[in-house]
């Protein structure tokens, strides 16, 4: 019965996860366009053939498509979804026609419409946190070791219960969420705890398997714990939680590319399905909460300048600003090629990643 209901829970979680965040991000580029004066000609969840369809009042068609993995806007004058070129009949417009088509905008107007749909995964992610923190109010555990795991990095450190996080790499630990934050970030921990009243250094090697690191320590929360919030604190509170997410992605990032760091950390579709599953089982909050952080990952990855995402555009319209003329179609088309094949190779060495971890779940 359990494995009758995971085959069900894992990909309908996965898909209810992936159609809100693309829906959201999407959005963000549609309420832009329509903002700038832009016309929208489709708005499509999903690809493929058309389960269900209607045109607005504005010319937009809406439509449900049979594979779910995705989405898009295409906008008035585009040869495609992807905004990477104008329609070749973009010349001939009439001028009536050109005040409403994504290619003949200025670029401080394209640029709005590219950054608004990262933009809307962020606000709506900050927004959904701030309302889960002021209804729920924000959990402040102190950095005070309640147990150690048998075997663990932490024991092999040399901590102990009652040990209590002074700082870790020069950081100082207040509670421990930052002690979790450290644990993702570095693989060699050097670390004060305070034992006795005084404080004591350790050095705690952490290995990273199945996409993740585990140091070993366990603190005891207790209701005295829970910081009720007010909405304007919440929100305070979120935005702080969505920019460290960033920055530590962006940590993880540049140790990827310098070598300092396993690319096994990174996840693909199937590694998101399986997390967005194992999120679902842990409940609504469980899920709410995997959700802010897949529609942070999503509005951060958008960003990145490679030729494809909305970065990339944003990249090109910078490009454009600054030698005051379109860049040529070969460049573009390089460019391009160039974003598609990285895409694709990310994809396949992600969904090798996650192959390998889920078999060894199954299997171990």
């Amino acid at each position: 019965m359990t494995a009758a209901l995971n085959m069900v829970l894992y990909p309908v979680s996965f898909l209810i996860l992936l159609s809100i965040v693309v829906i959201v991000h999407e959005f963000g580029h549609f309420w832009m366009a329509r903002a700038c004066g832009v016309k929208v000609d489709e708005f499509s969840l999903g690809f493929g053939k058309i389960l269900w369809s209607r045109a607005d009042k504005k010319g937009t068609l809406w439509k449900v498509c049979l594979i779910p993995l995705g989405g898009y806007v295409k906008m008035f004058g585009d040869a495609d979804a992807a905004s990477a070129k104008a329609d070749e009949k973009a010349e001939e417009f009439s001028e009536e026609e050109k005040k409403v088509s994504f290619p003949h905008q200025p670029l401080w107007k394209k640029a709005l419409i590219s950054f608004a749909g990262p933009f809307m995964n962020y606000a709506f992610a900050i927004v959904l946190l701030t309302f889960f923190l002021a209804a729920f109010g924000q959990a402040v555990v102190p950095p005070v070791v309640s147990s150690v795991t048998k075997g663990s990095a932490a024991e092999v450190a040399g901590i102990l219960p009652d040990d209590r996080f002074v700082s870790i790499n020069g950081k100082e630990i207040k509670e421990f969420s930052d002690v979790r934050r450290s644990v993702q970030l570095d693989a060699v921990l050097n670390i004060v705890v305070l034992r006795d009243g005084k404080e004591v250094p350790l050095t705690a090697r952490l290995s990273r398997e199945n996409g993740g690191a585990v140091l070993g320590v366990t603190a005891t929360m207790t209701r005295e714990h829970v910081k009720p919030l007010s909405v304007p604190a919440a929100f305070v509170e979120a935005s702080k939680g969505a920019w460290e997410m960033t920055a530590d992605t962006v940590v993880i990032l540049k140790q990827m590319i310098l070598g300092q760091r396993s690319a096994d950390d990174m996840r693909g579709p199937l590694g998101i399905a399986e997390a967005s599953g194992d999120a679902a089982r842990g409940g609504f909050l469980s899920f709410l909460s995997f959700l802010i952080q897949v529609s942070i990952a999503i509005g951060f990855v958008n960003l990145l300048p490679i030729p494809v995402l909305d970065g990339g555009h944003l990249l090109f319209y910078a490009i454009e600003a600054v030698i005051r003329r379109p860049l040529g179609e070969k460049a573009e088309t390089v460019g391009l090629q160039i974003g598609v094949g990285l895409l694709i190779f990310l994809l396949v060495l992600t969904s090798w990643n996650d192959f390998v971890r889920i078999v060894d779940r199954l299997f171990t």
